[in-house]
């Protein structure tokens, strides 16, 4: 049986740059119970057993309260000594740990208060285990290659006893605290275009906007707003080619992380797919990605395919790629940094 805890978003994430003046660290906790009021995402913690003996959990515990500054109690400790990202299996890392703990100060406002702790720093050691978080985390860092990545819950196989780490990356290393949590949808969408290589395209599709929707009724202050209305077309299109691969647990990315290096990601059989989708107003078989994507479809190319929609306004047809192919295309660089690496 899969036991899953959803945790808050902000709480636990990696290789994310804050750019804010202070603050914006991950909180590490999620609240289980305040105001008398359960957190239903997070019930199932309950259910999962402790497994360490009575010595070490107390050991565990002191060091725990070691730098406590209030007056708490851990009410459980979880150790992990099976771990898992997105459902490939770690090996040969320490454990990981977990533990509730309870606000007990009389008077106190929040007296009573019940947490998750997961902090990404704990270590101990003693004859019987090892933990330690932070290498945990650096280890789903290195299997997710070093990409920006956010952990949304977790799932807990009763059977095999293991820990899943429920992660979702959402840009490239060390991109921006603000183009991850600020931008999101309804928000992100205002300032996407900023970022996003609709621009490059312009060239190429706006004599073929103008010959499929009518000279007079495409312009440069209205193509922004027509490319989306065709984004939203060729999305179908993905959904229609998950719809037939059976994946579950589907997810616009972009609509919560507008800077995401691909668009959907869904699963099949426990395993995550991405797709990044592309599409045209022309037939030609063309799409810009940037270096960033172009990265990310190199990591994970076992994974990852492009859909590309042509002809999206007339009689669309849609083809998706995998790096293979994508490699025997022709190329064109669109535009090249320049540094002066003495100024550094």
């Amino acid at each position: 049986m899969l036991l899953r805890l959803f945790i808050d978003t902000k709480s636990l994430y990696f290789n994310i740059k804050n750019d804010n003046a202070s603050g914006h660290t991950a909180t590490v906790a999620t609240p289980l119970k305040q105001y008398n009021s359960w957190n239903n995402d997070l019930l199932d913690i309950l259910k999962i057993p402790e497994n360490i003996d009575t010595i070490c959990k107390e050991s565990i515990i002191d060091k725990i309260l070691s730098k406590s500054r209030s007056e708490v109690k851990i009410n459980k400790v979880f150790v992990f000594d099976k771990i898992a990202v997105n459902g490939e299996l770690l090996i040969n890392i320490p454990a990981f740990c977990m533990y509730i703990r309870e606000e007990i100060a009389e008077g106190y406002v929040h007296n009573g208060r019940q947490k998750l702790h997961y902090p990404t720093s704990f270590k101990y050691t003693d004859n019987e285990i090892e933990i330690n978080n932070n290498v945990v985390l650096k280890t789903i860092s290195e299997i997710l290659h070093n990409y920006a990545f956010v952990v949304e819950g977790f799932e807990y196989d009763t059977n095999s006893r293991t820990l899943n780490f429920k992660a979702t990356i959402v840009g490239s290393n060390l991109i921006p605290y603000s183009k991850v949590f600020v931008n999101k949808k309804g928000v992100g969408n205002k300032f996407s275009y900023i970022f996003n290589d609709i621009s490059d395209s312009y060239d190429a599709e706006i004599i073929a906007l103008r010959e499929s929707l009518g000279y007079d009724k495409v312009s440069p202050d209205n193509f922004f707003e027509i490319m989306e209305e065709n984004r939203l077309i060729a999305n179908q299109y993905a959904l229609q080619y998950i719809s037939s691969q059976n994946g579950v647990n589907i997810r616009l990315l972009t609509d919560y992380y507008p800077y995401a290096l691909y668009d959907y990601e869904y699963e099949v059989s426990g395993k995550k797919y991405f797709i990044i989708v592309r599409y045209t107003s022309t037939k030609i078989p063309y799409f810009n990605l940037s270096m960033q994507k172009i990265r990310f479809i190199n990591d994970f190319y076992e994974n990852t395919k492009v859909l590309l929609v042509t002809d999206i306004n007339n009689n669309p047809k849609y083809q998706l790629y995998t790096l293979e192919e994508l490699n025997n295309f022709a190329k064109n660089i669109n535009s090249v940094c320049y540094r002066n690496m003495e100024e550094d």
